[in-house]
């Protein structure tokens, strides 16, 4: 029914979710043109009609009538970010600890060969290895064999210093003290 409503006191407002079954009433003044919704859901579908609020003249009674309906969908939630699930969490941070773990010990590594070429090939606190010996010396209390022109010392007379002498020549069988 489209005729004219005469003395309109004000629009009703009726609406109600497909997914639940609650009736919404709002009431505007008769002289608005538009209105706005701002109590609606995400992602529902809504059934809703526009009721003309009058006194009917008959009668003498508040009466309505309705003056047209619609059905519409609201746009669905944006889904928020979840916060990253435990397993990703664990298994980043076992790599991360590793990974710290590896670059400390190639950091302990790297400095151990550091020191071990600052010291000669050593290990450090070590003493150094000396050189390999080419010839062969042999020592002596300072007699050289039999010397024909000096007389043998007395054995209970005790001697006052020990003369020690180092004889660097090749050894072998050809070695003969030297005479005089």
């Amino acid at each position: 029914d489209q005729r004219p409503v005469p003395g309109i006191r004000m629009y009703q407002i009726q609406y109600n979710s497909s997914a639940d079954d609650i009736l919404v009433y709002r009431m505007i003044p008769a002289d608005s043109r538009s209105f706005l919704l701002t109590d609606l859901a995400s992602g529902r579908t809504y059934d809703l009609c526009v009721l003309a609020v009058y006194e009917d003249s008959a009668t003498g009674l508040t009466a309505t009538r309705p003056v047209g309906c619609a059905r519409f969908s609201t746009e669905p939630a944006l889904r928020p970010c979840a916060a990253p699930h435990a397993p990703f969490l664990g298994g980043t941070m076992i790599i991360a600890l590793g990974g710290v773990i590896v670059a400390s010990v190639l950091v302990f590594i790297f400095v151990l060969l550091l020191r071990y070429k600052v010291h000669g090939g050593q290990p450090p606190g070590k003493a150094k290895a000396t050189a390999p010996v080419s010839s062969v010396c042999s020592q002596t209390n300072g007699a050289l064999g039999p010397v024909p022109s000096a007389p043998a010392p007395e054995p209970a007379a005790p001697r006052a210093h020990t003369v020690v002498q180092l004889d660097c020549e090749p050894w072998g069988p050809s070695h003969e003290p030297a005479g005089p």
